[in-house]
């Protein structure tokens, strides 16, 4: 049977402007079937409908109306929640399966000869029918991003042939409860006035929004995604009208990763400036499946520093994303094949060679494609500075991720990843991250030391050499002085011997212990009293094998020396302690170190860390015209502060959001 073969037993002709303008109506008053729906859908041929719940008894209840539609060429599309009885569900999967199974498609329409009958005597068949035939199309609808609840919207739209419209909202649900229930509508005519119009118009566009999913805060399946993803709830009988009070839950404290993603979601382009370990990596990888799913990104490449983050990096995108993974770092040399077939496919690419790929890439990809770049403060480097203006911003959408994503005394860099990546979008910090139990609590322990007379010449020398080169017509940037005085610091020796008479006393800061040093000389220096002390320990420098990062990773070693490498992105929950031999004024690095021991240890639930740091009061007899000096006591009033906050936050309590173009 096909839509022509009903007919319309209305005898009327096919116009909405026959009906009453009613302006509001109620079931206590009125019979919403015989005064509204079955009236309006006879003289449409356009119904399309959003509403929480969907049973097929209203099916039943509005067959006439249904009837007249179908008559009239027309088409239903319904958007519900996935509250669905279970064989509602099945009616419409047979449907939905029926209009690519030819077979099935017969078999339907040798059941169903006459619509409004078999919609009042065999409702599920008919159901099947409609969706087979395409005189009814189905979609499930789940918030999400900002939203967490359901999809309780009520309101639809129809149209009749000559372009009149109607435009309704309200309390019932297509459902058969629905006129047992006190419930009423408004109603919007097109014909009626301007202002009435742009109701109906305000309507229908929000419908095709929705529709279309384009809606940040709502993804809409079609129904076979929906089933095929277990995203229906079957249900006997409606669920309660309300939403039950919430217990505070640990999906509570993650609400800021769905803040974030939606930030991204509404600027394409931008930051998200995270703590270490409040799911940075979760959270961009919550965006490239939004946007995939969405149908908005096709290809994605991920950057990152260093072997062992871009292999976490693998190891999470191989198992939540689903997607094809080609890498091009270390000995995997596979970003010719990924150039070859972009199209749903990841590039997994150290961040260096970014300016040497993405020039290859066809011109075409760019319009649907993702580029995150993790560490994003690591992009601002002068040399890929100068390799990549004006590559990155080709991309539709361009995501950041750093804990400490502003570079310390680089304004280029700085300016740099603003233009081509965007500014800090969202911000969820140390503090609101401690404070919500996502970070563990930590005692602070800072060793006072003093420069030694050699530290101090050392500071003066490099001052007079900066003057002197001034002087000359040739000043070096001020930086170099900051970290010339800063490494004088980190390299004192003075610091070894409270480090030493600490450890003596409490050994149990050797226990999951990450030393952080400047150099592996200066480690040398170290490895003494770890010997001493009988420490199961390993370095873990440049050059080092990385099984030795492996087998801290399992607790096969307690405590691991090392400088740079493990700064950035590594996720070992078990870490308890971190010495601070090396620490600069800008907060990038120790941000980066900090984040190493505060990540909850689901083993160790009561988990508390230890950050032992070393602390020079500026000396009286050095004139330093940069400040540096006074650097370890602005890091201890920073430490202190950190380290008096405690899980007090209310879970849920909304972070720190900032629009686009914000990046204070």
């Amino acid at each position: 049977m096909t839509a022509a073969n009903v007919i319309d037993k209305s005898g009327t002709g096919v116009s909405l402007r026959q009906l009453p303008t009613d302006p509001h109506l109620a079931t206590s008053t009125s019979r919403l079937l015989d005064r509204f729906y079955v009236p309006a859908l006879k003289q449409s041929i356009v119904y399309d409908r959003g509403v929480g719940f969907f049973t097929s008894h209203w099916l039943r209840l509005a067959a006439s109306g249904l009837a007249g539609l179908a008559a009239n060429g027309g088409r239903a599309r319904i958007i519900a929640s996935p509250m669905l009885d279970r064989a509602d569900c099945v009616a419409l999967a047979q449907g939905a399966d029926a209009r690519t199974d030819p077979l099935l498609k017969d078999a339907l329409d040798r059941v169903v000869s006459d619509l409004e009958q078999d919609l009042a005597t065999d409702t599920l068949a008919a159901l099947a029918w409609m969706i087979a035939d395409g005189l009814l199309d189905f979609r499930i609808a789940i918030p999400t991003a900002d939203l967490d609840g359901d999809f309780h919207d009520k309101f639809g739209i129809l149209r009749d042939v000559e372009g009149n419209a109607l435009a309704f909202h309200g309390s019932p649900n297509d459902s058969a409860q629905a006129f047992r229930n006190y419930e009423s509508i408004s109603i919007y005519y097109s014909w009626i006035d301007p202002r009435e119009a742009s109701r109906v118009t305000a309507e229908s566009a929000r419908f095709e929004l929705l529709w279309s999913n384009g809606d940040l805060n709502l993804r809409v399946y079609p129904l076979p995604d929906a089933v095929k993803r277990n995203l229906i709830a079957f249900t006997t009988r409606l669920p309660r009208p309300y939403t039950p009070p919430k217990r505070e839950s640990e999906q509570n404290r993650w609400n800021h990763q769905k803040e974030a993603l939606a930030a991204f979601l509404k600027t394409r382009s931008g930051i998200l400036e995270m703590a270490t370990g409040t799911g940075k990596t979760r959270t961009a990888l919550s965006i490239l499946n939004e946007l995939g799913e969405r149908g908005l990104v096709e290809t994605t490449v991920v950057s990152a520093y260093g072997t062992d983050l871009l292999d976490q990096w693998h190891k999470e995108l191989v198992k939540h994303s689903g997607i094809p993974v080609y890498r091009a770092y270390e000995q995997h040399r596979e970003a010719q094949a990924f150039l070859n077939s972009p199209q749903g496919a990841v590039l997994l690419t150290a961040r260096a060679n970014l300016a040497e790929v993405l020039p290859r890439l066809d011109p075409s990809v760019f319009a649907k494609a993702l580029l995150i770049c993790d560490e994003v403060h690591g992009v601002g480097s002068p040399a890929l500075v100068a390799a990549l203006t004006g590559k990155l911003q080709r991309f539709a959408f361009r995501l950041g991720l750093s804990a400490t994503p502003e570079r310390t005394y680089d304004a280029d860099g700085n300016n740099f990843i603003e233009k081509e990546i965007g500014p800090v979008i969202f911000r969820f910090g140390l503090e609101e991250a401690i404070q919500g139990g996502i970070l563990c609590e930590f005692d602070y322990v800072p060793l006072p030391y003093a420069l030694s007379d050699e530290d101090k010449a050392a500071v003066r020398q490099a001052i007079k050499r900066y003057h002197a080169k001034a002087r000359g017509g040739d000043p070096p940037p001020i930086e170099a002085l900051y970290r010339d005085i800063a490494r004088v610091r980190k390299l004192s020796q003075e610091k070894i011997a409270p480090f030493e008479d600490y450890v003596e006393g409490n050994p149990s800061v050797l226990e999951r212990c990450i030393i952080f040093v400047e150099s592996a000389e200066y480690g040398a220096l170290i490895q003494p009293i770890l010997m001493r002390m009988r420490t199961d320990f390993h370095t873990y420098y440049q050059d080092d094998d990385r099984e030795n990062l492996r087998r801290f990773a399992k607790g096969q070693l307690e405590c691991l020396l090392t400088c740079h490498r493990i700064s950035e992105g590594i996720d070992i929950q078990s870490v308890n302690n971190i010495v601070l031999f090396a620490s600069a004024r800008a907060r990038l690095e120790t941000v980066q170190r900090l984040g190493r021991c505060l990540r909850v240890d689901p083993a160790n639930p009561d988990k508390r860390a230890r950050v032992v740091d070393f602390v020079e009061h500026k000396p009286d007899d050095v004139d330093d015209p940069t400040g540096e000096l006074g650097a370890d006591e602005e890091r201890e009033s920073w430490f202190l502060a950190l380290s008096s906050l405690r899980h007090d936050r209310p879970l849920g309590t909304e972070s720190s959001q900032k629009g686009a173009g914000a990046c204070s």
